[in-house]
């Protein structure tokens, strides 16, 4: 699974983070950057306790999941 995390800081200086699952492959910083200047101009989240005030940066996570079988 990929998951692109886009990090935001609120009004009161406090972490947030917007997880989207299953991000595609060959998603450009461009393309993330641009997401991420829709969500600060919406300001449609209540951020722990503050509007989102600016952008901290982004990640994608892959995780590998592995079945294991019981005997």
């Amino acid at each position: 699974m990929r998951q692109l995390q886009m990090l935001f800081k609120n009004n009161l200086g406090r972490s947030f983070r917007v997880n989207i699952d299953d991000v595609k492959d060959g998603v450009t910083p461009e393309e993330i950057k641009d997401c991420m200047d829709e969500i600060l101009a919406s300001d449609i989240f209540d951020a722990n306790g503050g509007g989102i005030a600016e952008i901290a940066g982004a990640q994608i996570v892959t995780t590998d999941v592995e079945e294991v079988e019981l005997p």
